[in-house]
């Protein structure tokens, strides 16, 4: 067991710390900014009480609030470009700002441009459908491989070297030049030959080949529970599971977030059930479930004392103090609810969602998975209620195991107070 357990360890450790994987969450989770000022914004402009959208449009809000969520989410392409660049380059060593510059520079010169009628005139300019969630895997796959190249050629000295006296930010120009130059050709090379394919350009090519079988894997049901009971099982393992997996769910949902959010600003009916948001809510309020349990049901001193620490920090769905308090990796007692408590609530959340008792998630963004109070800002009162049925079941499903882990903590606690 234990040599198993080390291989486990071993192996996944180095998938959880791989650089392309790690560069991915990393630069993924630094969106919560601009995904939360456009979730804000797409509130604002779509609050159901009557008369408000006649009101917000007369006094000019309207228009405010639609440019709120055009410039954020509708652009997230631009966003995710910049994000991964810098935290790839961050871990290959290389210059942040050339990564930058160079990766956003070889969007565009793979991103077509169009010709557009705007009140009779002819305006020429750039699609925004490829530089919102229709374009995202382009702008992933591009900043990784754009920012790879470059940090290979500067590691390689592959650059015009000035002399030391040239100020910092003229010799970090001339640096990226040459670089900028072979990523530049290669681009272009690209672009001509997808030119003469039927898909004519890399955002159809990524849309059609890789896109769009993505997204019917991540609006599987199955395959959603298959990973949230791997990252538990990582969990057991003494690895960080949310992190391990995080590329894969940010991969995978982040651009079915992203349809559902456009198609609510725009008035339209929700196209998916599963999103980042749906994971993140519909996990259910497992860990507040746990620590209630341990506070008011076990009588312990180490399990009421882990309770005490544990319940603040699971209220935001932190689990750390429990996983490592009671604790919960490599404990074989707790293997079953651990594991089986996300599945059990997202699956019923599914089932709920398609049955229409609760409705499909906007694409609205909430950072805390706080128990009720996300349930209403990401869908409605009958989310929040089905949040409180999820802790029911959550404490229902760990009561008979902590119960007997609590036995034996006691019986151990008696025993040292004898010797002592």
């Amino acid at each position: 067991m234990q040599s198993f357990t080390n291989k486990i360890q071993s192996s996944m450790g180095k998938f959880a710390s791989n650089k392309l994987l790690s560069a991915i969450s990393n630069g993924m989770i630094r969106l919560l900014p601009v995904t939360m000022v456009g979730s804000v914004f797409a509130i604002l402009g779509n609050l159901g009480f009557p008369g408000y959208q006649e009101f917000v449009n007369k006094i000019g809000f309207g228009s405010i609030f639609a440019m709120g969520v055009q410039m954020t989410t509708n652009l997230i392409s631009i966003y995710v470009l910049i994000s991964l660049a810098y935290e790839y380059s961050k871990k290959l060593n290389g210059s942040k700002v050339n990564s930058i510059l160079l990766s956003v520079m070889s969007f565009f010169l793979l991103t077509p441009i169009s010709n557009f009628k705007v009140k009779g005139s002819a305006v020429v300019g750039l699609d925004l459908t490829y530089l919102g969630s229709k374009g995202m895997f382009v702008a992933m796959i591009v900043s990784l491989s754009v920012t790879r190249l470059y940090c290979l050629l500067e590691n390689k000295h592959i650059t015009i070297k000035m002399p030391d006296s040239v100020p910092p930010a003229v010799s970090n120009s001339f640096t990226g030049l040459v670089p900028a130059w072979i990523i530049a050709g290669i681009v272009l090379v690209i672009n001509g030959i997808l030119r003469a394919t039927p898909f004519g350009d890399i955002h159809d090519l990524v849309y059609t080949i890789v896109q769009t079988p993505l997204e019917h894997l991540g609006g599987s049901i199955w395959a959603l529970l298959f990973i949230l009971f791997f990252s538990e099982f990582l969990w057991f393992f003494g690895i960080h599971g949310s992190m391990a997996t995080s590329a894969i769910i940010y991969t995978l949902y982040q651009p079915l977030e992203l349809q559902n959010l456009a198609a609510y600003t725009a008035g339209q009916a929700l196209p998916n059930i599963l999103t980042k948001t749906f994971i993140d809510v519909m996990k259910g309020p497992r860990h507040f479930a746990l620590a209630l349990l341990l506070l008011f049901i076990c009588r312990s001193h180490h399990m009421k004392s882990v309770g005490k620490v544990a319940i603040i920090p699971a209220i935001f769905g932190i689990s750390e103090p429990m996983k490592f308090g009671i604790p919960m990796v490599l404990n074989p007692i707790l293997f079953i609810p651990m594991t089986l408590s996300p599945v059990i609530s997202v699956g019923l959340a599914y089932a709920a969602t398609s049955l229409k008792l609760i409705p499909r998630m906007t694409g609205i963004t909430f950072p805390w998975n706080i128990p009720v109070v996300s349930g209403l800002i990401v869908g409605d009162w009958r989310t929040a209620v089905l949040q409180v049925i999820q802790l029911f079941i959550a404490m229902a499903l760990y009561y008979p195991f902590i119960k007997f882990l609590d036995r034996q903590t006691l019986e151990q606690e008696a025993e040292q107070v004898e010797k002592e």
